[in-house]
């Protein structure tokens, strides 16, 4: 009865584990896909009244980026926002750590776990 009581304890730390992981994903993901979005709202003002193309500048763009993460609720261990080199295309990247609950007590948490999103947009025309 007592090594039934802890198998069951192991895999209840797994799937707690596990939802925690999917959990903290899924904000990721949705922070990262407004960020992404925010991103893209920063084109080029002057580039588009000289020209009319729709290029992202992208220190503004970065900018609009970082004030959404920042705004949430949220501290994220690494944040990259980088622009494609036609100015297109805005890519965000968030990375999470997740610390072990019940199964650190049975494995070394040296290493946390380390979730990711990343989330990709691009400025539209709408006329």
């Amino acid at each position: 009865m007592l090594g039934l009581s802890l198998l069951l304890l192991l895999f209840g730390g797994i799937a707690l584990d596990y939802w925690r992981g999917l959990a903290l994903q899924r904000e990721l993901a949705a922070v990262a896909d407004s960020a992404a979005i925010a991103a893209a709202s920063g084109i080029s003002e002057t580039h588009y009244r000289l020209t009319g193309d729709i290029v992202l500048d992208p220190d503004r763009a970065q900018r609009l980026a970082l004030e959404l993460i920042d705004f949430q609720d949220l501290a994220p261990n690494a944040v990259t926002v980088s622009v494609a080199p036609d100015g297109l295309t805005v890519s965000v990247t968030i990375e999470g750590v997740l610390h072990l609950g019940l199964l650190g007590a049975l494995v070394r948490d040296e290493t946390p776990l380390t979730v990711r999103a990343t989330a990709r947009a691009g400025p539209r025309f709408v006329p």
